[in-house]
């Protein structure tokens, strides 16, 4: 193959398409150089012993927390909700710190497990692992839901080890996911943008797989109910219930957090029944208003582990 045709192909998307609606330094091309200082970073990290990997992620958070205004601000507009303070107050200041410092020190613990998988199997517990397998005896698939608190990423090589049919994980149509697809995908699980046609998901569930999905983002082009989360109300994504009602799926709610460096919990909840088949939108919003109430409580339990760093629209209880 000669040069040009390489070139092109650098530029393609892990699906084989071009993305020339990505922002400037944010397309294929950059995912790819992503992706290679990923895997280099993962590289030492992995060797470095946890006594040294731990203060030196807590410096680099703390520094991050510092030179990015932006980020607090964005952070301290949702965190707040979890302790009911305004975003100005002293103490949702500094859960805004600890929060940026855990993220440090999960993207050390994610670039340790890309090589220590092992070791992440060896030393992760998992509980509630039954109601997976209630819930795909059910013969309909299942919906693995959880929201941006502590770090699924890290247990993506666990995927196998939970969930005993084929995974898939709906992902935004992004450089940082395109950076990750192969990572995912040698750790055993599918991939689906959230561009693609939904009827591409229902198809998996369908079929009695497992679909993994994020429900705490609605991006402006997502349909949305209101529901009550934390002290007030958020506009939460609809598809996770849209999906559970035409697919007849059950929603099993999950969260991964961390114990300790190098250390995680993955903590299964019982699954929540799919909507009334005609049940319409009231049905889906009341599925969702469980899901919500369900985040409500392990929200305000580990607020310092949730990774809010996307615009919610709010409104007063």
């Amino acid at each position: 193959m000669s040069i040009a045709p390489r070139l092109s192909a650098l530029r393609l998307a892990p699906d084989g398409e071009p993305r020339p609606e990505a922002p400037f330094g944010r397309g294929p091309l950059a995912a790819r150089i992503l992706r290679g200082a990923i895997l280099a970073a993962s590289a030492l990290a992995s060797r470095a012993p946890a006594r040294v990997v731990g203060p030196v992620a807590t410096l680099g958070g703390t520094v991050e927390w510092a030179l990015r205004p932006g980020k607090r601000r964005l952070l301290a507009s949702n965190l707040c909700h979890a302790v009911g303070l305004p975003p100005e107050h002293p103490q949702v200041t500094d859960l805004v710190r600890r929060e940026v410092v855990n993220e440090a020190r999960r993207s050390a613990d994610f670039l340790w497990a890309l090589r220590r998988t092992d070791e992440l199997v060896a030393t992760t517990e998992v509980t509630g692992r039954e109601h997976v397998l209630d819930a795909l005896a059910r013969g309909r698939g299942v919906l693995l839901v959880s929201t941006h608190l502590g770090g699924w990423e890290v247990a993506t090589a666990l995927a196998r080890e939970v969930v005993p049919v084929p995974t898939t994980v709906i992902v935004t149509d992004d450089w940082l996911a395109w950076a990750v697809a192969g990572l995912r995908v040698r750790a055993g699980l599918g991939l689906v943008y959230d561009s693609e046609p939904v009827s591409r998901a229902a198809r998996l569930l369908r079929e009695g797989e497992a679909l993994l999905v994020l429900g705490d983002y609605a991006k402006e082009w997502m349909r949305t109910y209101l529901v009550r989360l934390l002290d007030g109300e958020a506009e939460l994504p609809a598809g996770i219930a849209v999906l559970s009602r035409l697919c007849r799926a059950p929603v099993v709610p999950f969260t991964v957090l961390p114990v300790a460096l190098r250390r995680w919990r993955i903590e299964i909840e019982p699954p929540l029944d799919p909507p009334a088949r005609h049940g319409g939108t009231a049905a889906e919003k009341a599925l969702l208003q469980e899901l919500a109430d369900r985040w409500t409580s392990s929200l305000r339990e580990r607020p310092e582990h949730w990774a809010a760093v996307y615009s919610m629209t709010w409104r007063a209880a």
